[in-house]
């Protein structure tokens, strides 16, 4: 048993002897991270010293690539002068490639002339301060390779923010500013692209917890050739136009109410009914004056003509009388404040056997609207008129 231990345990050294080199060799190429970098988005990338952060491509991701780093630091992200070489874990760190000159909030700039920030984003995308066209700040949002430094005049589009007291709805003011933005654009990407996207922003850009921008309120692509901006979207425009209308209907509403109500006081309506309510009960109304939406259906005499609905669908007639040779004909709709009476034959004798629900008119308003809405838009909205119900003027 002695000897079975002693050349166990010989084995084991001899393992663990053939192992340390490999061991030594994970311990180079898995350089440690500091613990405080780990709630740092991915991309951010710690030097081997620990000492600060890049940001690297997609591709440069910190499980295959180490990176060291000299040169200037700021609230732990590369800044300023300095030089970056990335390292291939898998390739015995050999150098993939070297970054060298200015940095600013880890992102290597390499060489472009950036005007003022820079913030990284997820998918390989950048915000870039690019100064000011008029009050308005302007940013590239840059792209680069998946491997190589952002790439200024790549862009993915021009972004406008507005000054806080513009209003993004006055078209003229943002067109003039998009044209603007443009123009800052080629004159600092006379090689970039011939159309830029080009959004306006009511506030600071920023990256959502998904990585994406949000929408601008104005979108449009410039075209170098015409200098026209096509595919033009103006959210806020929009918006104000709806809230325009939106307002003008609301007061319409309430005018149209308000004129509906006086004409119901004057005429005394204690009801607003339907033909085909008046033709099935008259007796519920009778010596009462109601309100009805009618059409001339025919003449009878001077003064008397068989009415129908003037609301369309299911229509009765009924008898109105107290009227004029003028009454209007039957294209027009009409609201009448009539007296309710009995059942009557016509008074011209025709229809014989026939009796209908006689009305006595006791005021009418001709409705302009082929469907009555000057007169009963309101009733459509969400105040609501009962037919045959109990009618109290406001």
């Amino acid at each position: 048993m002695k000897k079975n231990a002693v050349a166990d345990r010989g084995a084991e050294r001899r393992g663990t002897a053939r192992l340390l080199p490999t061991l030594a060799l994970l311990a180079l190429t898995a350089l440690p991270l500091r613990p405080a970098l780990a709630d740092k988005p991915r991309n951010f990338v710690p030097d081997v010293d620990g000492r600060c952060t890049l940001w690297a491509p997609s591709i440069l991701t910190r499980n295959e690539y180490a990176v060291r780093y000299t040169g200037g630091c700021k609230n732990d992200r590369a800044e300023g002068r300095g030089k970056a070489e990335w390292l291939y874990r898998y390739a015995g760190m050999k150098v993939k490639a070297r970054w060298e000159g200015e940095f600013r909030n880890g992102v290597f700039l390499d060489g472009q002339d950036v005007k003022g920030w820079v913030e990284p984003l997820v998918g390989d995308r950048y915000v870039v301060e690019m100064g000011k066209v008029d009050d308005a700040r302007i940013f590239f949002v840059s792209t680069s390779p998946q491997d190589a430094p952002m790439v200024l005049c790549r862009i993915d589009r021009v972004a406008l923010v507005l000054a806080p007291n513009a209003d993004a709805g006055d078209e003229d003011a943002v067109r003039r500013l998009m044209r603007g933005a443009a123009r800052h654009y080629r004159q600092a990407c006379p090689k970039g692209a011939r159309s830029p996207n080009i959004g306006v922003f009511t506030e600071m850009i920023a990256a959502r917890t998904n990585g994406l921008l949000p929408t601008p309120v104005v979108f449009a692509r410039y075209d170098a050739e015409s200098g026209e901006l096509t595919d033009y979207r103006n959210d806020a425009a929009d918006a104000a136009r709806q809230e325009r209308r939106d307002t003008e209907f609301a007061q319409k509403l309430s005018e149209t109410k308000k004129r509906f109500d006086e004409f119901s006081k004057k005429s005394g309506i204690v009801a607003w009914v339907t033909t085909r309510q008046l033709d099935e009960n008259p007796f519920r109304w009778e010596g009462k004056t109601v309100g009805v939406v009618v059409r001339l259906d025919r003449m009878l005499t001077r003064d008397a003509a068989l009415v129908r609905s003037g609301l369309g669908g299911q229509s009765r007639r009924v008898q109105l009388t107290g009227i004029t040779p003028d009454f209007p004909e039957s294209r027009r709709a009409v609201l009448v404040a009539a007296e309710v009476g009995t059942r009557q034959p016509t008074a011209d004798g025709s229809d014989a056997g026939i009796t209908y629900t006689t009305l006595r008119r006791v005021g009418d308003r001709v409705c302009e609207d082929e469907s009555c809405g000057d007169w009963l838009v309101w009733s459509r909205g969400e105040q609501r008129l009962t037919w045959g119900e109990a009618y109290a003027p406001r």
